[in-house]
Protein backbone atom coordinates (compact mmCIF):
# COMPACT_ATOMS: atom_id res chain seq x y z
CA UNK A 1 0.00 0.00 0.00
CA UNK A 2 1.06 3.29 -0.97
CA UNK A 3 1.91 6.05 1.35
CA UNK A 4 -0.64 8.92 1.23
CA UNK A 5 -2.97 6.92 -0.77
CA UNK A 6 -5.55 9.36 0.00
CA UNK A 7 -3.80 12.15 -2.06
CA UNK A 8 -3.70 9.81 -5.14
CA UNK A 9 -7.16 8.52 -5.35
CA UNK A 10 -10.09 10.68 -6.15
CA UNK A 11 -13.65 9.62 -6.20
CA UNK A 12 -15.95 10.72 -8.72
CA UNK A 13 -19.91 9.82 -10.04
CA UNK A 14 -18.95 8.12 -13.13
CA UNK A 15 -22.71 7.36 -14.94
CA UNK A 16 -25.90 9.23 -13.83
CA UNK A 17 -29.39 7.67 -15.28
CA UNK A 18 -32.55 8.55 -13.82
CA UNK A 19 -35.73 9.08 -14.89
CA UNK A 20 -38.51 12.09 -14.16
CA UNK A 21 -42.46 12.57 -14.87
CA UNK A 22 -43.49 13.99 -18.12
CA UNK A 23 -45.37 16.19 -16.86
CA UNK A 24 -42.73 17.83 -14.19
CA UNK A 25 -40.40 18.42 -17.00
CA UNK A 26 -42.23 20.92 -18.46
CA UNK A 27 -41.45 24.25 -18.42
CA UNK A 28 -45.34 25.21 -18.42
CA UNK A 29 -48.39 23.41 -18.09
CA UNK A 30 -49.79 24.01 -21.72
CA UNK A 31 -46.09 22.95 -22.57
CA UNK A 32 -46.51 21.33 -26.26
CA UNK A 33 -43.63 18.16 -24.92
CA UNK A 34 -40.66 19.61 -26.47
CA UNK A 35 -39.16 21.59 -23.52
CA UNK A 36 -36.73 20.20 -20.75
CA UNK A 37 -36.92 21.68 -17.08
CA UNK A 38 -34.01 19.83 -16.11
CA UNK A 39 -31.61 20.95 -18.93
CA UNK A 40 -33.21 24.75 -18.18
CA UNK A 41 -32.02 24.31 -14.62
CA UNK A 42 -28.64 22.91 -15.30
CA UNK A 43 -27.73 24.80 -17.73
CA UNK A 44 -27.90 23.03 -21.04
CA UNK A 45 -28.92 24.74 -24.39
CA UNK A 46 -31.62 22.73 -26.03
CA UNK A 47 -30.21 23.82 -28.93
CA UNK A 48 -26.79 21.78 -28.55
CA UNK A 49 -28.67 18.54 -28.59
CA UNK A 50 -29.70 16.19 -31.75
CA UNK A 51 -32.40 13.86 -32.44
CA UNK A 52 -31.25 10.64 -32.22
CA UNK A 53 -33.80 7.09 -32.23
CA UNK A 54 -35.72 6.28 -29.22
CA UNK A 55 -34.59 3.18 -26.25
CA UNK A 56 -36.28 1.95 -23.49
CA UNK A 57 -39.79 2.07 -24.62
CA UNK A 58 -40.00 5.64 -25.60
CA UNK A 59 -40.14 6.50 -29.43
CA UNK A 60 -37.63 9.56 -29.55
CA UNK A 61 -34.37 10.66 -28.01
CA UNK A 62 -31.75 13.54 -27.82
CA UNK A 63 -28.32 13.59 -27.92
CA UNK A 64 -25.33 15.63 -26.65
CA UNK A 65 -22.57 14.33 -28.31
CA UNK A 66 -23.82 10.88 -27.27
CA UNK A 67 -22.11 11.58 -23.29
CA UNK A 68 -25.80 13.33 -22.25
CA UNK A 69 -28.89 11.64 -23.83
CA UNK A 70 -32.83 11.78 -22.80
CA UNK A 71 -35.33 9.61 -23.87
CA UNK A 72 -38.99 10.80 -24.05
CA UNK A 73 -42.12 10.31 -25.96
CA UNK A 74 -43.05 12.56 -28.40
CA UNK A 75 -47.16 12.31 -28.74
CA UNK A 76 -47.30 13.03 -32.08
CA UNK A 77 -45.63 9.48 -32.69
CA UNK A 78 -47.37 6.54 -32.07
CA UNK A 79 -46.02 5.01 -28.46
CA UNK A 80 -44.80 2.07 -27.54
CA UNK A 81 -46.49 -1.04 -25.86
CA UNK A 82 -45.12 -0.91 -22.47
CA UNK A 83 -43.94 2.98 -22.47
CA UNK A 84 -43.87 5.03 -19.07
CA UNK A 85 -45.22 8.52 -18.87
CA UNK A 86 -41.85 9.83 -18.01
CA UNK A 87 -38.15 10.69 -19.39
CA UNK A 88 -35.58 9.25 -19.27
CA UNK A 89 -31.90 11.12 -18.63
CA UNK A 90 -28.56 9.24 -18.91
CA UNK A 91 -25.61 11.02 -18.39
CA UNK A 92 -22.30 8.66 -19.44
CA UNK A 93 -19.28 8.97 -17.60
CA UNK A 94 -18.09 11.93 -20.11
CA UNK A 95 -21.71 13.30 -19.40
CA UNK A 96 -20.96 13.23 -15.42
CA UNK A 97 -17.52 15.02 -15.75
CA UNK A 98 -19.41 17.89 -17.85
CA UNK A 99 -22.18 17.49 -15.39
CA UNK A 100 -20.12 18.09 -12.29
CA UNK A 101 -18.68 21.08 -13.90
CA UNK A 102 -21.89 23.08 -14.08
CA UNK A 103 -22.76 21.95 -10.72
CA UNK A 104 -19.66 22.67 -9.30
CA UNK A 105 -19.35 19.01 -7.74
CA UNK A 106 -22.52 19.50 -5.44
CA UNK A 107 -24.42 16.34 -5.89
CA UNK A 108 -26.28 16.60 -2.88
CA UNK A 109 -27.81 19.93 -4.90
CA UNK A 110 -28.52 18.06 -7.88
CA UNK A 111 -30.29 15.18 -6.11
CA UNK A 112 -32.91 17.36 -4.68
CA UNK A 113 -33.09 18.69 -7.74
CA UNK A 114 -34.22 15.73 -9.59
CA UNK A 115 -36.02 14.44 -6.14
CA UNK A 116 -38.23 17.98 -6.14
CA UNK A 117 -39.45 17.17 -9.51
CA UNK A 118 -40.81 13.48 -8.70
CA UNK A 119 -37.35 11.74 -9.85
CA UNK A 120 -36.26 8.65 -9.20
CA UNK A 121 -32.45 7.03 -9.84
CA UNK A 122 -32.28 4.41 -12.00
CA UNK A 123 -28.22 4.08 -11.97
CA UNK A 124 -25.11 5.48 -10.36
CA UNK A 125 -22.28 4.32 -10.92
CA UNK A 126 -19.59 5.79 -7.93
CA UNK A 127 -15.57 5.25 -9.18
CA UNK A 128 -12.06 5.81 -7.02
CA UNK A 129 -9.27 6.86 -10.25
CA UNK A 130 -5.83 5.61 -8.78
CA UNK A 131 -3.08 7.14 -10.31
CA UNK A 132 -0.31 5.52 -8.05
CA UNK A 133 -1.35 1.15 -8.05
CA UNK A 134 -2.79 1.22 -5.26
CA UNK A 135 -4.12 -2.16 -5.68
CA UNK A 136 -2.55 -5.22 -7.10
CA UNK A 137 -4.75 -6.74 -9.62
CA UNK A 138 -2.37 -9.84 -9.93
CA UNK A 139 -2.73 -10.05 -6.24
CA UNK A 140 -6.33 -9.58 -5.85
CA UNK A 141 -6.61 -12.08 -8.70
CA UNK A 142 -4.60 -15.24 -6.81
CA UNK A 143 -6.60 -14.39 -4.20
CA UNK A 144 -9.71 -14.82 -5.71
CA UNK A 145 -8.64 -17.63 -7.31
CA UNK A 146 -7.62 -19.83 -4.48
CA UNK A 147 -10.70 -18.89 -2.55
CA UNK A 148 -9.30 -16.75 -0.03
CA UNK A 149 -12.06 -13.82 0.15
CA UNK A 150 -15.20 -13.67 1.51
CA UNK A 151 -17.80 -12.22 -0.81
CA UNK A 152 -21.89 -11.54 -0.49
CA UNK A 153 -21.37 -11.78 -4.51
CA UNK A 154 -21.54 -15.94 -6.17
CA UNK A 155 -19.16 -15.08 -8.76
CA UNK A 156 -16.44 -13.17 -9.92
CA UNK A 157 -14.41 -12.72 -13.51
CA UNK A 158 -11.31 -12.16 -14.53
CA UNK A 159 -10.76 -10.49 -18.11
CA UNK A 160 -7.15 -9.90 -19.73
CA UNK A 161 -6.97 -8.45 -23.35
CA UNK A 162 -2.81 -9.08 -24.70
CA UNK A 163 -0.72 -8.55 -27.85
CA UNK A 164 0.70 -11.17 -29.75
CA UNK A 165 3.90 -10.76 -27.34
CA UNK A 166 1.84 -11.67 -24.68
CA UNK A 167 1.85 -7.75 -22.88
CA UNK A 168 -1.26 -7.28 -21.54
CA UNK A 169 -3.24 -4.74 -22.64
CA UNK A 170 -6.49 -4.33 -20.67
CA UNK A 171 -7.10 -6.31 -16.97
CA UNK A 172 -10.91 -6.13 -15.73
CA UNK A 173 -11.99 -8.15 -12.55
CA UNK A 174 -15.52 -8.27 -12.07
CA UNK A 175 -17.23 -9.30 -8.61
CA UNK A 176 -20.79 -9.76 -9.07
CA UNK A 177 -23.25 -9.21 -11.90
CA UNK A 178 -25.85 -7.10 -13.37
CA UNK A 179 -28.91 -8.46 -12.38
CA UNK A 180 -32.69 -7.73 -13.83
CA UNK A 181 -34.41 -7.83 -10.70
CA UNK A 182 -36.80 -5.17 -10.21
CA UNK A 183 -35.19 -4.47 -6.91
CA UNK A 184 -32.09 -3.95 -8.71
CA UNK A 185 -28.01 -4.44 -8.15
CA UNK A 186 -24.74 -3.78 -6.88
CA UNK A 187 -21.10 -4.93 -8.48
CA UNK A 188 -17.91 -3.78 -8.91
CA UNK A 189 -15.42 -4.25 -11.34
CA UNK A 190 -11.51 -3.15 -11.52
CA UNK A 191 -9.59 -2.20 -14.71
CA UNK A 192 -6.59 -0.89 -15.80
CA UNK A 193 -7.95 2.87 -17.30
CA UNK A 194 -5.13 3.78 -18.86
CA UNK A 195 -4.79 0.82 -20.90
CA UNK A 196 -8.24 1.69 -22.24
CA UNK A 197 -7.53 5.13 -23.22
CA UNK A 198 -4.16 4.31 -25.10
CA UNK A 199 -6.39 1.29 -26.78
CA UNK A 200 -8.77 4.57 -28.08
CA UNK A 201 -5.70 6.63 -28.89
CA UNK A 202 -7.38 9.20 -25.99
CA UNK A 203 -5.55 11.76 -24.16
CA UNK A 204 -5.00 10.96 -20.21
CA UNK A 205 -5.51 13.35 -17.56
CA UNK A 206 -1.76 14.39 -16.21
CA UNK A 207 -1.58 12.11 -13.13
CA UNK A 208 -1.95 9.39 -15.58
CA UNK A 209 1.04 10.50 -17.78
CA UNK A 210 3.61 11.95 -14.96
CA UNK A 211 2.80 8.38 -13.38
CA UNK A 212 2.12 6.30 -16.32
CA UNK A 213 -0.32 4.45 -14.03
CA UNK A 214 -4.06 4.65 -13.94
CA UNK A 215 -6.58 2.09 -12.14
CA UNK A 216 -10.75 2.62 -11.68
CA UNK A 217 -12.16 0.80 -8.63
CA UNK A 218 -15.98 1.31 -9.57
CA UNK A 219 -18.88 0.32 -7.81
CA UNK A 220 -22.69 0.36 -10.24
CA UNK A 221 -25.58 0.32 -7.96
CA UNK A 222 -28.89 0.21 -10.47
CA UNK A 223 -32.87 0.49 -9.17
CA UNK A 224 -33.80 0.64 -5.54
CA UNK A 225 -29.81 0.30 -4.81
CA UNK A 226 -29.36 3.39 -6.37
CA UNK A 227 -32.48 5.56 -4.79
CA UNK A 228 -30.90 3.96 -1.70
CA UNK A 229 -27.41 5.80 -2.63
CA UNK A 230 -29.23 8.72 -2.76
CA UNK A 231 -31.18 8.41 0.10
CA UNK A 232 -28.31 8.13 2.32
CA UNK A 233 -26.57 11.07 0.93
CA UNK A 234 -29.35 13.61 1.38
CA UNK A 235 -31.38 12.15 4.25
CA UNK A 236 -28.33 10.58 6.42
CA UNK A 237 -25.85 12.77 5.62
CA UNK A 238 -22.93 10.49 4.46
CA UNK A 239 -20.56 10.86 2.38
CA UNK A 240 -19.45 8.85 -0.83
CA UNK A 241 -16.45 7.98 0.84
CA UNK A 242 -18.16 5.89 3.37
CA UNK A 243 -21.12 4.76 1.15
CA UNK A 244 -18.26 3.26 -1.44
CA UNK A 245 -16.53 1.56 1.98
CA UNK A 246 -19.78 0.04 3.22
CA UNK A 247 -20.53 -1.34 -0.29
CA UNK A 248 -17.14 -2.54 -1.20
CA UNK A 249 -17.06 -4.17 2.27
CA UNK A 250 -19.83 -6.05 1.33
CA UNK A 251 -18.87 -6.68 -1.97
CA UNK A 252 -15.47 -8.27 -1.28
CA UNK A 253 -13.25 -9.11 1.50
CA UNK A 254 -9.43 -10.27 0.86
CA UNK A 255 -7.98 -12.60 3.50
CA UNK A 256 -4.99 -14.20 4.61
CA UNK A 257 -5.19 -18.07 4.81
CA UNK A 258 -5.08 -19.57 7.93
CA UNK A 259 -3.92 -23.34 7.48
CA UNK A 260 -4.57 -23.83 11.20
CA UNK A 261 -8.61 -22.40 11.13
CA UNK A 262 -10.46 -24.27 8.99
CA UNK A 263 -13.83 -21.64 9.40
CA UNK A 264 -13.02 -19.27 6.66
CA UNK A 265 -15.41 -16.41 8.58
CA UNK A 266 -12.04 -16.52 11.74
CA UNK A 267 -9.37 -15.51 8.71
CA UNK A 268 -7.89 -12.10 9.26
CA UNK A 269 -8.30 -9.58 6.56
CA UNK A 270 -5.07 -8.54 4.23
CA UNK A 271 -4.18 -5.88 5.69
CA UNK A 272 -3.11 -4.06 2.61
CA UNK A 273 -7.13 -4.66 1.71
CA UNK A 274 -7.82 -3.08 5.55
CA UNK A 275 -5.49 -0.09 4.44
CA UNK A 276 -7.30 0.71 1.10
CA UNK A 277 -10.83 0.68 2.73
CA UNK A 278 -9.94 2.96 5.39
CA UNK A 279 -8.79 5.12 2.70
CA UNK A 280 -11.75 5.04 0.91
CA UNK A 281 -13.50 7.02 3.68
CA UNK A 282 -10.54 10.01 3.28
CA UNK A 283 -10.74 10.70 -0.47
CA UNK A 284 -12.37 13.41 -1.79
CA UNK A 285 -14.04 13.49 -4.80
CA UNK A 286 -11.72 15.15 -8.10
CA UNK A 287 -12.05 18.26 -9.69
CA UNK A 288 -13.54 17.55 -13.27
CA UNK A 289 -10.97 20.16 -14.75
CA UNK A 290 -8.61 17.54 -14.79
CA UNK A 291 -10.17 16.19 -17.46
CA UNK A 292 -9.08 17.64 -21.17
CA UNK A 293 -9.33 21.41 -22.20
CA UNK A 294 -8.70 23.07 -24.89
CA UNK A 295 -5.58 24.59 -23.42
CA UNK A 296 -4.39 20.90 -22.40
CA UNK A 297 -5.04 19.25 -25.99
CA UNK A 298 -3.12 21.96 -27.62
CA UNK A 299 -0.32 21.72 -24.86
CA UNK A 300 -0.37 17.97 -25.53
CA UNK A 301 0.03 18.71 -29.57
CA UNK A 302 2.77 21.06 -28.84
CA UNK A 303 4.89 18.39 -26.79
CA UNK A 304 3.43 14.91 -28.21
CA UNK A 305 2.32 15.46 -32.07
CA UNK A 306 4.48 18.38 -33.35
CA UNK A 307 7.71 16.91 -33.27
CA UNK A 308 6.31 13.84 -34.79
CA UNK A 309 4.46 16.07 -37.63
CA UNK A 310 8.01 17.81 -38.54
CA UNK A 311 9.26 14.28 -38.83
CA UNK A 312 6.76 13.31 -41.13
CA UNK A 313 7.42 15.93 -43.49
CA UNK A 314 10.42 15.87 -43.23
CA UNK A 315 10.72 12.39 -44.53
CA UNK A 316 7.56 12.30 -46.91
CA UNK A 317 8.16 16.00 -48.68
CA UNK A 318 10.80 14.51 -50.42
CA UNK A 319 8.60 11.92 -52.03
CA UNK A 320 6.15 14.38 -52.99
CA UNK A 321 3.53 13.69 -50.31
CA UNK A 322 2.12 16.33 -48.22
CA UNK A 323 1.75 15.30 -44.38
CA UNK A 324 -1.23 17.87 -43.47
CA UNK A 325 -2.98 16.71 -46.87
CA UNK A 326 -2.53 13.71 -45.75
CA UNK A 327 -3.88 13.58 -42.15
CA UNK A 328 -6.38 15.15 -43.43
CA UNK A 329 -7.62 12.66 -45.74
CA UNK A 330 -6.94 10.02 -42.93
CA UNK A 331 -9.29 11.23 -40.61
CA UNK A 332 -12.78 9.13 -41.11
CA UNK A 333 -14.43 11.73 -38.71
CA UNK A 334 -15.36 9.77 -35.71
CA UNK A 335 -14.67 11.92 -32.36
CA UNK A 336 -14.72 10.00 -29.07
CA UNK A 337 -17.02 11.50 -26.10
CA UNK A 338 -14.35 13.39 -24.75
CA UNK A 339 -13.64 14.73 -28.29
CA UNK A 340 -17.21 15.70 -28.66
CA UNK A 341 -17.29 17.24 -25.33
CA UNK A 342 -14.51 19.19 -25.91
CA UNK A 343 -16.11 20.74 -28.73
CA UNK A 344 -19.67 21.50 -27.46
CA UNK A 345 -18.12 23.34 -24.73
CA UNK A 346 -15.57 25.07 -26.86
CA UNK A 347 -18.69 27.02 -28.59
CA UNK A 348 -19.33 28.60 -25.38
CA UNK A 349 -16.22 30.56 -24.72
CA UNK A 350 -15.45 33.76 -25.49
CA UNK A 351 -12.89 35.08 -28.25
CA UNK A 352 -10.27 36.39 -25.55
CA UNK A 353 -10.18 32.98 -24.16
CA UNK A 354 -9.54 31.30 -26.70
CA UNK A 355 -6.87 33.56 -28.05
CA UNK A 356 -5.29 33.03 -24.79
CA UNK A 357 -5.15 29.23 -25.34
CA UNK A 358 -3.72 30.07 -29.09
CA UNK A 359 -1.25 32.49 -27.60
CA UNK A 360 0.09 30.06 -25.26
CA UNK A 361 0.51 27.12 -27.58
CA UNK A 362 2.30 29.79 -30.19
CA UNK A 363 4.42 30.61 -26.93
CA UNK A 364 5.32 27.45 -25.48
CA UNK A 365 3.30 28.90 -22.21
CA UNK A 366 0.82 26.18 -20.65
Amino acid sequence: MAANTDKSMFFKVDWLAFTIPNEKDKNHENDDGLSFKFLDLIGYNFDDFEDIPGRYFYNSGLSLGGYVNIYYNDFSKKLMKNTNPTRNYVFTGQGCTDLAQKIDSDWNWLFNQILELGGKITRIDLAIDDFEGVLDFDLMESHLKAGHYRSSKKSYNVVKQADVNGNIKGYTIYIGTLSKSSKGCYYVLFYDKLAQYVSKNQLPPPEAIANDRWQRYEISFTKTKAMKIVDLMISDGQTIGSIYHEAMRDIVEFLEFDEKQKNKSRWKVCDWWSDFLGDCEKIQLGEPERDADLGRMLEWVRVAVLPAIHTLDEILSNYDFDIYDLMKRGFDGEFSKKQKRLINNSRHLSNEEIARNVEAFMEGGF
